[in-house]
């Protein structure tokens, strides 16, 4: 099949969705990111036509935090080979917070003198040394922080100035914000995950936490298309890098969702010249012989009017 616009296509429909107003139905308690929404008056689908879905614009609060309980919330240390491990509250923490909190906990261990961490600008680096009377070590197996901590190993803190082995990623996990859908399941391909799937746009994060994300649509923004007889339920998700609702810690956040009426046409295949002549079935003798007379008949023919 084929998709064609044509001067008798229908206008297309813009639907605004406010999680608040619209969003009765939370589908996760607590979480004003996810829920179905249900059309008054459902969307009807003429059967000679499809409909394309996109995200025609969103304004989302940045009231999420890049430190998530259950997520990312654990710094895992070893002290003298016993687990002291600090775990953060959620919110949202810059570096220096960040070191802070590792600083006060590590002092306050009986076996720790002092510890002394410092973040570098120009390294995204995370520096760490410690004296103490044991081996500190932060610990990989039970430190879920470790992205912004900078880890891909253990770490030696108490065996002289040692740094974070890459740089330090404060988002975590939240580079852009996913609004998935309940109506196309196989517009976009998820690469976290190796499959297609219900994402209707990519937003990116151009903002600080506590304001405002803007989306508006662009030339080149991406079309879903749906295949059903009409529509009578929206459901929307947003979530992270890693297919985790975002949590907007009881704010609201508002969306528009563009469809588009697109017809179908089925596709004239010809048969290729060479497959014509292939295919055409095969002539008897007499077949033959009957075209020789007619051929002779039309050629005497034209003689005598040429006569």
């Amino acid at each position: 099949m084929s998709y064609v616009l044509t001067a008798n296509t229908p206008p297309p429909i813009v639907i605004h969705l406010d999680s608040q107003s619209d969003g009765v139905r939370q589908l996760e308690t607590g979480l004003t990111t996810n829920f179905v929404y249900s059309l008054a008056e459902p969307v009807i689908v003429p059967d000679h036509m499809n409909m394309l879905i996109s995200l025609h614009t969103a304004t989302i609060p940045y009231s999420f935090y890049n430190i998530r309980s259950g997520v990312n919330d654990v710094i895992g240390f070893l002290v003298g080979g016993l687990d002291y491990n600090l775990t953060l509250e959620e919110g949202n923490y810059s570096a220096f917070s960040l070191l802070n909190l590792m600083k006060t906990h590590l002092e306050a261990h009986a076996n720790i003198t002092t510890a002394t961490i410092s973040y570098s600008r120009e390294t995204l680096k995370f520096k760490f040394n410690v004296s103490a009377s044991v081996s500190v070590i932060i610990y990989l197996l039970t430190t879920t922080a470790k992205d912004l901590l900078g880890l891909t190993a253990n770490l030696d803190i108490a065996s002289g100035e040692v740094s974070s082995q890459k740089a330090v990623d404060l988002n975590d996990a939240i580079h852009g914000l996913y609004v998935r859908q309940n109506l196309a399941s196989k517009g976009t391909l998820d690469t976290s995950q190796g499959i297609f799937s219900n994402i209707l746009a990519r937003i990116p994060i151009t903002t600080n936490a506590g304001g405002i994300i803007f989306f508006t649509p662009s030339a080149n923004q991406h079309e879903t298309m749906i295949s059903v007889p009409l529509i009578q339920t929206i459901g929307i998700r947003l979530t992270d890098d890693k297919h985790r609702t975002i949590d907007l810690n009881g704010l609201h956040f508002q969306l528009s969702i563009k469809l588009s009426y697109i017809h179908k046409e089925e596709l004239r295949t010809g048969v290729p010249r060479l497959n014509r002549v292939v295919l055409q079935p095969l002539k008897t003798e007499g077949d033959n012989e009957e075209e020789k007379l007619k051929i002779n008949r039309i050629t005497k023919r034209k003689k005598k009017n040429k006569s």
